[in-house]
Parts: structure tokens; C-alpha cells; sequence
């Protein structure tokens, strides 16, 4: 089971990483505000849990499992901030900000029955 955090992280590497772009340390750090030493933290862990790669100065990528995670994680995130933008009104990138901080907190059965719950409303 993974934690808040680690979805956060996991969320944003895959976020990044779109269109094979590079995924780095201080990239995370700015993406979630928060400060290097504390991307550099759980981005070990998340090595440990065998969910990215990452070499010494190198760029950060999903491992297989990571991806996997990553992609159960990431498509309701996609479909809340559309709902938030398109039906709340809220501005794009709070609406995205909002949708990663609910789909880190929410249980799987909780998050998919609010998935569906968006999805029968359009």
C-alpha cells in the first residue's frame, strides 16, 4: 500500500516524464514545493519499493511496477481535473494541484467510485 507521499511523487514522475522527457531531483522538488533534500528522501524509498531508477546524477524513470502504479494513480487524476475545470470552474492548474492532492488521500474503492460517480455526470 502506498502512502500519500509516495502517490504524490510517483503522480508527478509520471506527470514529468511525459514524452520521454528527463525527470530530475530539483524538477520534483519545484513541482511539489518542497524542498531537494526531501524529493532526494523519497525518491530512495521509492527505490527501495523498486517504483523508479535512479542513478547517480542520472534521470529518474518509473520501473515497470512503477509504472503501473503510476497509471492507476494518474487516470483519475486526469478525469478530476477536468471535472474541477470544465464543471467547478476551477482555474487549469489548481484544478490539477486539487485532483493529485484527492487521488493521493482517497482509498482505491472510495476514489473509483467518485471516478465513476464524475464520469456518469457527463
Amino acid at each position: 500500500m502506498l502512502t500519500e507521499q509516495q502517490k504524490k511523487y510517483l503522480i508527478t514522475i509520471y506527470l514529468l516524464g511525459q514524452n520521454g522527457e528527463r525527470v530530475r531531483t530539483t524538477d520534483i522538488a519545484d513541482y511539489l514545493h518542497v524542498a531537494k533534500a526531501s524529493a532526494v528522501k523519497m525518491c530512495k524509498k521509492l527505490i527501495e519499493e523498486e517504483l523508479i531508477i535512479k542513478e547517480p546524477y542520472r534521470q529518474i524513470s518509473l520501473t515497470q511496477k512503477g509504472v503501473g502504479e503510476a497509471n492507476g494513480l494518474f487516470t483519475p487524476c486526469v478525469i478530476l481535473q477536468d471535472f474541477f475545470a470544465s464543471k467547478v470552474g476551477i482555474e487549469p492548474k489548481k484544478a490539477g494541484e486539487a485532483s493529485m492532492m484527492i487521488s493521493s488521500v482517497l482509498d482505491e474503492e472510495t476514489m473509483d467510485k467518485f471516478v465513476n460517480y464524475v464520469l456518469s455526470k457527463k
